[in-house]
């Protein structure tokens, strides 16, 4: 894992793409002898990607490889998987050797990385990126490979990743009239990693949220929608979800709800078994969803906008 592949080549445009310069600055280099690099069989170049790195110190360069020396070719191999097949398999096995290490910080910069991917929309990010890691790490812990305070410390840094991609806001002539949201986990829910991705996604796509944390009676979600006038309730119920949990959460704002402050209700979490919903007249629309993918075409489609019941 730490010897560097001295073997690994980048094209013209990857390199130009890394080192963040036009195509014709790396030719430039090239015909200059200042990048060395190979010639393949067809007459294309292939540059050595610790010549692209020794170029990039040299220039005072920083790329989405500079934090993770030694590591930079495991990185931009996994990258490059991700970006020619989509698949997430070899940045999470590479993440997870950075947990047996210790190297956990190492871990949230990779995520940073990956959340400025542009081939990985923020859903997925969420669901397929963060959500694979805490599954593997869960794992781990289940299987007695890792200590509680590691699975925190990885929860930790993940929802500082997170935290990092809330959009800033200016506010100009006055507060913007942005739908609100309440986001939350019920009480007994510490779990906090799904709620929190939901509060950045519906930030990201133009809500204003109440971020309530984790632990919440659910009382208190009913109590600050009447107070903000929210249009759309996310509550995340404990893992494994059961329908039992989602069942109270309906029955408790059912009979709280008020027809004269209207809000969709979203259900979320780990489901185990059906997604029924159960019976209601309240709500302008209730639905359980178990990713923010899931909730984002959800919305997409006008969930949170007319009367609906969906599983």
């Amino acid at each position: 894992m730490e010897r560097f592949n001295s073997e690994l080549t980048l094209t013209s445009s990857e390199t130009a793409d890394l080192l963040a310069v036009h195509p014709s600055t790396v030719k430039r280099w090239c015909n200059d002898g200042e990048l060395p690099f190979d010639t393949t069989a067809g007459g294309h170049r292939r540059i050595h990607l610790d010549a692209v790195l020794t170029a990039a110190r040299e220039r005072s360069i920083e790329t989405v490889l500079s934090p993770f020396h030694p590591y930079e070719p495991h990185v931009w191999t996994a990258l490059q998987e991700l970006r020619s097949s989509g698949s997430l398999g070899p940045l999470l096995q590479l993440t997870m050797g950075w947990v047996a290490r210790g190297r956990i910080k190492r871990c949230g910069l990779l995520f940073d990385a990956l959340a400025a991917e542009p081939s990985l929309p923020f859903s997925r990010f969420v669901d397929e990126a963060i959500g694979g890691l805490m599954e593997r790490v869960g794992r781990a812990w289940e299987e007695g490979r890792m200590r509680v305070a590691e699975e925190h410390l990885v929860s930790q840094v993940m929802a500082e990743v997170l935290l990092r991609l809330v959009p800033r806001r200016t506010f100009e002539g006055g507060r913007p009239q942005r739908p609100v949201a309440v986001v939350g986990t019920m009480e007994g829910n510490q779990h906090h990693l799904g709620a929190l991705a939901v509060r950045v996604l519906l930030e990201r796509i133009g809500w204003d949220v109440c971020y309530l944390g984790p632990d919440v009676p659910i009382e208190d979600f009913a109590a600050i929608q009447r107070n903000r006038e929210a249009r759309l309730v996310c509550v995340s119920v404990p893992p494994p979800a059961a329908m039992g949990d989602v069942a109270r959460v309906v029955r408790v704002l059912d009979e709280r709800y008020d027809a004269s402050r209207p809000y969709a209700l979203a259900l979320g979490g780990t489901f185990e078994g059906g997604r029924e919903v159960p019976d209601t007249a309240a709500f302008t629309a209730v639905s359980v969803f178990g990713s923010c993918g899931a909730l984002e075409a959800g919305l997409a489609t006008g969930f949170a906008a007319g009367r609906g019941v969906a599983a």
